[in-house]
């Protein structure tokens, strides 16, 4: 069996690049690609080969991971006239932590697996920050043998492994946690708006939420960009409306409704279409703002 030494990462956005730091930090010897070629430059004073194509990649590693934006750029990575597949060889690894759709990812594992390569589907959850500390929660589809070969990897960018079954369940369980996520941030918002429209200081309602039962440490995190007003990217308007399209599709294959989901779909469109796509997920309370001509401000 291949020992892995040396990874590549395809994929060097916001949690990509700090993924791929980290598997350094953790002795791998890595080999990046990025579909823009200037992020990749700034990796390599901290020790990351760079590789011209996904298939070049392929060639050199033991174990590929990829963390793209959205199915098409995955298939292209993998698929394309210079994915990934072509180069590849028999026992070595493809860790996929995009969130992209079950379709897919399944239809990734028939293609890598009969040419002897062990694929996973692992998203994960834990923002910018918990992919620089390299502590996200890594949802794995995956069977037995290639969750514990993959065990280094997954120890080296995050803190908690959830192997949800076959191939294709890591996906279908990040689709859904990103419809509750989005499901939270809505409703936080709302009732921030609210007790600020009303003359009450929504710093209270926040103190309140947090010293209840349905507290969470994320309406502290999405509390102050609200009240600051600070959009810098942890996970943008984007790829949420990416994942609820994804979430509202795979519903209804399995016939599922998802009246909430389908509903924040357009509220996520609707800040896409104000220009807010690349802004965190948290910017969509300003078009609730604008709507009523009221800003939420501390008191």
């Amino acid at each position: 069996m291949t020992t892995l030494r040396r990874v590549g990462f395809l994929g060097l956005g916001i949690m990509g690049s700090r993924m791929a730091l980290n598997l350094k930090k953790k002795g791998f010897e890595v080999v990046v690609w990025n579909r823009t070629a200037a992020r990749t430059e700034e990796l390599v004073p901290h020790g990351l080969t760079v590789a011209a194509t996904p298939r070049e990649l392929a060639a050199q590693v033991d174990a590929m991971c990829t963390c793209v934006a959205d199915p098409g750029a995955l298939e292209q990575v993998a698929l394309g006239p210079d994915g990934l597949v072509h180069g590849t060889r028999r026992g070595q690894l493809l860790i996929d932590f995009s969130t992209v759709s079950v379709d897919l990812v399944r239809s990734l594992a028939a293609a890598f697996e009969a040419k002897g390569v062990s694929f996973l589907d692992a998203p994960v959850t834990g923002s910018k920050g918990g992919a620089e500390k390299g502590t996200l929660v890594i949802m794995v589809g995956a069977d037995e043998a290639a969750l514990a070969r993959a065990q280094p990897i997954f120890q080296a960018v995050g803190e908690k492994v959830i192997h949800c079954g076959p191939v294709g369940a890591g996906t279908q369980v990040k689709l859904a946690g990103n419809g509750l996520i989005a499901a939270m941030l809505q409703a936080f918002s709302e009732g921030l708006l609210l007790t600020s429209k009303a003359g009450v200081n929504p710093q209270a309602f926040i103190d309140v939420v947090q010293a209840s039962g349905f507290r969470s440490p994320y309406f502290d995190f999405k509390g102050k960009q609200i009240l600051d007003h600070d959009f810098a990217t942890h996970f943008s308007v984007d790829l949420m409306h990416k994942d609820l399209s994804l979430l509202v599709d795979n519903a209804g294959k399995h016939g599922v409704p998802t009246p909430s989901a389908a509903a924040m779909e357009q509220t996520y469109q609707l800040a896409r279409a104000g220009g807010l796509g690349s802004q965190d997920i948290a910017a969509v309370v300003t078009v609730f703002e604008e709507l009523m001509g009221h800003r939420i401000a501390r008191r």
